[in-house]
């Protein structure tokens, strides 16, 4: 299975993967980032940054949370709540998928 099929599959069916939580499903993904020498998530963090206008300096779980729950507070216990959230692990893959889709048409250039 390539890694964008295992990817579409642990988006589909997570639990099969062990996966129930934002901060299970980002430590997945940076598991193959260092399968990969650290290139498949090269510049996504940044990413995120850039497209939500939120800061660089977040951590990556912070950001998805964040970018999840636009408009509410940033009070540190409403994004605590969240992290755990399905929203925020649907934000994950659907912001992953638009990442790796700007830089394969970046990379065909």
């Amino acid at each position: 299975m390539e890694l964008h099929e295992r990817l579409a599959d642990v988006r589909r069916r997570p639990r099969v993967y062990g996966l129930s939580t934002l901060g299970e499903v980002v430590a997945f993904l940076t598991g193959v980032d260092a399968a990969t020498e650290w290139r498949f998530l090269e510049g996504f963090r940044e990413f995120l940054a850039a497209e939500s206008g939120l800061g660089a300096n977040l951590a990556l779980p912070v950001l998805l949370v964040r970018i999840a729950y636009l408009g509410m507070g940033n009070d540190f216990w409403v994004a605590a709540m969240r992290e755990e959230s399905e929203q925020a692990v649907a934000v994950l893959f659907d912001e992953l998928e638009a990442f790796l889709e700007a830089e394969r048409l970046r990379n065909s250039k």
